[in-house]
């Protein structure tokens, strides 16, 4: 990431930071840390949900699941220790350690707890082509068909027992188009919820396990309607109310606004993003922008300002209103019904509900004539976040938002004196009012793209570096136009009049598209990076932290924690080979030492191949060697590191020989000279002599994607997906029980394979 910065401003910085931390260190050194802590008392209760969140996210890397009863009992025994303190007023230094740990410990218990309240059967195999009968409880229009979320299940041959609570599925784009609570058939073919394609990356399954999906899949038949199905309970019918009101919402639309327009103005009203075209999608992505494509904080603030606002100016026109009543507190109630009702229409989605708790706190605290934006604010929304979805503390949207809100409100506090009287001092000056205005529009967008920056360079593996020029472009054309007009569009729907508001939405929000495009095809607009570990993301959210939570001098030691978490991707190793769980991708080192072979189309098409590419760092791709129909001689990589034949390919690095058989009469040469085996297509059931490493198709559809790393010192090792997943609920081993994957030959004398035991 640093790496796209000029040399001069980046040694700047530095100098800069360094001197920072250099006095910091140098306070820290010479003051009481007691005293320091005693002086930030009013900032203890900030650091509660960063310990839950610190809990939470423990539990989630644990290899195993913790036992629920354990946790019970440990969260029990603090609070009755608390309570006795408190009761014999006694000892009150032990309160404030007991109750970070009490926080802690809370974290793990209450992630434990919702991981078995959601638990539900999960497919264990593919299907066959098999019969579903299903509820519709969501259906999303995509750019290539339709995707269904379906419940009250029948599905082929299944048990009551077995059957997934819901399952997801895509439809072709024919017939008409499917709304919730209607009951249909069709065929399909299913999975388990996908595991993620490498060691660390995205765990679809996971995610998929907290929204109770226990299977995907696509339909091979047009779907039957049999009947609308019943509701059971208000909760139920005011749910299928509500899918269905925005589902209509998303098709009136679709009916009056046409094009990559259209579809923007449609995810940005009912927050179904599936009909944007791809490239748009991606030009969003590589110009910094795709923020604006997901509601969050930005859309929902400024529904909720706009209510506000206009409502009590409106209210102000009447002077007996005006003295006597108190209208601002009624224009905050009217806009935090706006923002509830903004909420449901948009799919109620994490960032969301994020964002419409720290309105609500924001709109309260006007009722109650207190301070609208602070941080104590922010650190309610994530209590209150944290402790009814734990689970919500992995999801990017959740992490960026908070960091780009917590930034901001710290910026505040820390600038917020000097703006009061920078704009005190241009009063009556239009133009130094236009460029305070211009300055502030830039240091918001700055510093809330710094704060959000680190965490979408963790998740996706790369940085818009022109995503502030994008944002100063984007900023003033969705708060004053875009944002407005679909808010009319909203009010004048009823009467059957939303083209009126919905025509000019669409022309500003192709201007939108257009900026995009613009931005995204400048030289460099992407920079990517190698993935980086998990205790890079954690110097990243720790600095942070400090950096904005305290406000002493020693907040700058969290400078440390950002400049270590910036360079984490270039501390560890990148993998030599990468195999996936099926065997038919594959990526090898070329040697040179920064191309990759991969297999397949290059540049990568596939998913998994695009997960690849991104997480050894956007390295420039080789063609793996293929073979025609009717060679018999062997062929070559570009370098020769790879060569192939009919039986097999040899990759050659760093003095390793890993060879890769595809017929099973290569195996036995192979074992006696590799260094490691891989049978991506094959069954191994003998031993391997010279092989350290051996892995077949079994080990692969057991353990998942395999990833080697070699060292000349260290040897081979070797990273499963099964392995960095753990042993948790939601961790399908597939595979498990399959005939031939024992790791036993046919003699029942043991095999030298590397694999994760299930």
């Amino acid at each position: 990431m640093a790496g796209r910065l000029h040399q001069r401003d980046l040694r700047h910085w530095l100098v800069a930071a360094g001197l920072r931390l250099g006095d910091a260190v140098a306070g820290l050194w010479q003051a009481d840390l007691a005293e320091i802590l005693l002086a930030e008392r009013d900032r203890w209760f900030l650091w509660l949900p960063v310990l839950l969140g610190t809990g939470i996210a423990g539990y989630f890397l644990l290899p195993f699941e913790p036992a629920l009863a354990l946790l019970r009992w440990a969260v029990a025994t603090l609070l009755l220790a608390i309570f006795a303190l408190a009761w014999r007023r006694q000892a009150a230094v032990w309160r404030v350690p007991l109750i970070a740990l009490l926080a802690v410990l809370a974290g793990p218990w209450l992630a434990a707890e919702r991981t078995w309240q959601v638990a539900a059967p999960v497919l264990e195999h593919r299907t066959g082509a098999v019969w579903i009968e299903g509820r519709v409880r969501e259906a999303e229009q995509r750019d290539s068909g339709y995707r269904v979320l379906l419940d009250r299940l029948v599905i082929g041959s299944l048990g009551e027992l077995d059957l997934p609570q819901r399952i997801r599925v895509t439809l072709r784009r024919d017939g008409d188009m499917l709304w919730p609570g209607q009951r249909i058939r069709l065929r399909a073919l299913l999975s388990p919820p996908p595991e993620p394609a490498l060691p660390g990356a995205y765990d679809f399954a996971r995610a998929a396990w907290f929204r109770q999906i226990g299977a995907v899949g696509y339909a091979i038949s047009a779907p039957e309607v049999l009947r609308i199905e019943e509701t059971a309970g208000w909760r139920d019918a005011g749910l299928m109310a509500l899918s269905s009101l925005r589902q209509d919402i998303s098709r009136r639309l679709a009916e009056s606004a046409k094009g990559a327009g259209g579809a923007i103005a449609i995810a940005l009203m009912t927050g179904e993003r599936g009909p944007i075209p791809d490239t748009t999608d991606q030009d969003f992505r590589d110009s910094g922008l795709a923020h604006i494509l997901s509601i969050s904080g930005l859309h929902l603030t400024l529904v909720a300002g706009l209510l506000f606002f206009v409502v009590r100016a409106l209210l102000a026109l009447s002077p007996r209103l005006a003295l006597h009543y108190p209208i601002k507190k009624w224009a905050a109630a009217i806009a935090l019904l706006g923002a509830v009702t903004y909420t449901l229409l948009s799919g109620a989605g994490l960032p969301t509900l994020r964002a419409l708790v720290m309105i609500s706190l924001a709109l309260l605290a006007v009722v109650l004539d207190r301070r609208a934006i602070t941080l104590r604010s922010v650190a309610w929304a994530a209590l209150v976040l944290l402790v009814l979805w734990p689970e919500s503390l992995l999801d990017p949207g959740f992490q960026m938002s908070f960091a780009a809100v917590t930034a901001l409100v710290a910026a505040f506090e820390l600038w917020g004196p000097r703006i009061t009287a920078w704009r005190a001092a241009a009063d009556g000056a239009p133009l130094r009012l236009a460029l305070l205005w211009l300055l502030g529009t830039m240091a918001a967008s700055f510093v809330a793209g710094m704060g959000s920056s680190f965490f979408a360079a963790y998740h996706f593996n790369r940085v818009a570096d022109y995503a502030l020029i994008a944002n100063l472009l984007a900023t003033p054309l969705v708060s004053f136009i875009i944002m407005p007009l679909g808010m009319l569009a909203f009010l004048l729907m009823p009467l059957g009049l939303e083209q009126l508001a919905l025509t000019p939405m669409v022309w500003g929000v192709d201007l939108l598209v257009g900026i995009a495009h613009w931005v995204s095809g400048w030289p460099g607009a992407v920079g990517y990076m190698p993935a980086m570990p998990v205790w890079g993301l954690a110097g990243i959210a720790g600095g942070g932290l400090w950096l904005c939570l305290w406000r002493r001098a020693w907040r700058w030691l969290g400078l440390a924690g950002l400049a270590l978490g910036s360079v984490s991707p270039w501390l560890v190793p990148v993998p030599d080979l990468l195999i996936g769980n099926d065997g038919r991708l594959i990526a090898a080192r070329a040697g040179d030492g920064v191309h990759f072979y991969l297999s397949g189309s290059v540049p990568p098409r596939s998913f998994a191949g695009e997960v690849w590419w991104q997480r050894l760092g956007a390295p420039p791709l080789y063609p793996w060697p293929a073979l025609r129909r009717n060679d018999t001689e062997g062929r070559s990589g570009v370098d020769g590191s790879v060569r192939c034949d009919p039986d097999g390919c040899a990759w050659r690095h760093d003095g390793f020989l890993v060879a890769l058989p595809k017929r099973p009469q290569a195996i036995t040469e192979d074992c006696r000279h590799a260094d490691a085996v891989i049978a991506q297509q094959l069954a191994i059931r003998y031993r391997c002599p010279a092989a350290r490493v051996v892995i077949d198709r079994f080990d692969l559809r057991r353990s998942g994607a395999h990833t080697l790393f070699l060292d000349r010192q260290t040897g081979l090792r070797v990273v499963t997906v099964a392995e960095s997943r753990g042993r948790r609920p939601w961790a399908l081993l597939q595979g498990h029980g399959l005939p031939g994957s024992a790791d036993t030959d046919e003699a029942g004398s043991p095999r030298n394979h590397f694999s994760v035991s299930p």
